[in-house]
């Protein structure tokens, strides 16, 4: 149908499957890290001295990266109750409503998550830790992950009578 759009979709949807799979892969990276650093303690080997801040920074990163691809997967938190119950032209006006929504919340908060990593660029801020990024780097994630969510809430405009159909099923496979 949009052949250039379809071709986009294909590797925006490549390109957060990719930020999921590091996403994954720093989570098993904690996994292995935290009871070795035990050890090393253990033992008297030393330690890891930043493990428990680089695992905060982890997370912060992991959470705002891999949430467009948890929304392309329909895996976000929501409450289908209405859309659920009302008739499918209702329900499909509905979802695109919320997308729309969603795609102005993102980007106000793209926007003003740039003025801030401008801001925090400017200034050189940096945290009172051990281990010290600027915050502009993790200002820098939070604008980006906000301009993907955008991108996603906009492709999910041109998907939403499948995403209500898929959502229809699995309703009906829960039983309601």
């Amino acid at each position: 149908m949009n052949k250039p759009l379809d071709i986009f979709e294909a590797g925006f949807n490549r390109f957060n499957a990719f930020l999921a799979a590091l996403v994954a892969l720093s989570i098993g990276l904690i996994a292995v890290l935290i009871p070795l650093n035990l050890l090393m303690v253990k033992a008297q080997w030393g330690s890891i001295w930043w493990l428990n801040e680089g695992i905060e920074y982890t997370l912060y990163v992991g959470v705002f990266i891999c949430a467009p691809w948890v929304l392309q997967q329909g895996s976000h938190v929501r409450v289908d109750v209405l859309t659920s119950a009302l008739p499918a032209h209702l329900s499909e006006r509905m979802e695109k409503i919320l997308d729309g929504i969603g795609i102005a919340l993102c980007l106000l908060l793209c926007f003003y998550g740039a003025r801030a990593t401008i801001i925090e660029f400017q200034d050189g801020t940096l945290p009172d830790k051990d281990l010290r990024i600027a915050n502009w780097y993790m200002m820098a994630v939070f604008t980006f992950a906000f301009a993907l969510l955008a991108i996603e809430f906009s492709l999910r405009l041109r998907r939403v009578k499948e995403i209500l159909a898929k959502e229809d099923q699995v309703m009906s496979e829960a039983g309601f």
